[in-house]
């Protein structure tokens, strides 16, 4: 979802370019609703929806979180006497 100054109507396909990579890719408006300043929020679906577009990876479902105490990280880091 996006916020959107032009006005765009459900079923209107786009051309989103990531400013990162540079890849292009089309895309359908879905929603486009109005919000403030004249602005829309608009939802969209990429066309080709196998696109890995905002180069995002997520763990496989079931995957456990890995959990990192500061102590793992650091070691034992010494307390230090605060004084006025």
């Amino acid at each position: 979802m996006m916020a959107l100054e032009p006005e765009v109507k459900i079923g209107q396909k786009l051309m989103l370019i990531n400013m990162n990579s540079g890849q292009k890719a089309e895309c359908k408006v879905v929603s486009a609703k109005p919000v403030r300043d004249g602005k829309r929020n608009v939802a969209f679906e990429f066309v080709p929806t196998e696109i890995n577009f905002w180069k995002m990876h997520f763990p496989v479902a079931g995957t456990k979180p890995i959990r990192r105490t500061v102590q793992a990280l650091f070691g034992s880091v010494r307390a230090t006497k605060m004084t006025r």
